[in-house]
């Protein structure tokens, strides 16, 4: 079930509800789930082909966070994916922030910058009407946080 943010009857119609059933359709195509989260931030699962979504933002914070994850999965299918971002990939598996090597961290902010471009690539090639000008502040947010841990 949808999470409150998009079941709000004002919203319907609305181009934040038309973004998330053209993201929907697209995923469904690809037997990609997407399950909304209370309580684990977004994320890609590859392994079960699925997209989480915090469900606790703003429904314009959670499209932006389903198109970012969608540009990850746009970016693992490109040829040269893990010759360009195999100390991130390995990153994603281990999970520990702390411990990671100068070389790990810049590979993940350029992968999660990257993912950042290719889910505003997406969103405009398939008419995805958002504001472009919001979507840029959180990336930018975003990738502050990715950039302070790389500088740890």
């Amino acid at each position: 079930m949808r999470p409150i943010a998009f079941r709000d009857p004002r919203l319907s119609g609305g181009s934040l509800q038309v973004a998330l059933r053209k993201l929907e359709n697209w995923l469904e195509e690809r037997k990609w789930s997407l399950i909304w989260s209370r309580k684990l931030d977004d994320h890609v699962n590859f392994t079960d082909r699925m997209i989480v979504v915090n469900s606790n933002r703003t429904a314009q914070s959670q499209v932006f966070g389903i198109l970012h994850e969608i540009g990850h999965i746009l970016l693992s299918e490109s040829p040269d994916y893990v010759l360009r971002f195999a100390n991130s990939d390995e990153y994603k598996h281990r999970r520990e922030r702390s411990r990671e090597t100068l070389r790990v961290r810049a590979e993940t902010l350029g992968e999660e910058w990257e993912a950042w471009c290719q889910g505003e690539s997406f969103a405009r090639k398939n008419g995805i009407n958002i504001d472009f000008e919001s979507y840029h502040a959180t990336r930018n947010r975003d990738l502050k946080s990715y950039a302070r841990w790389m500088l740890e």
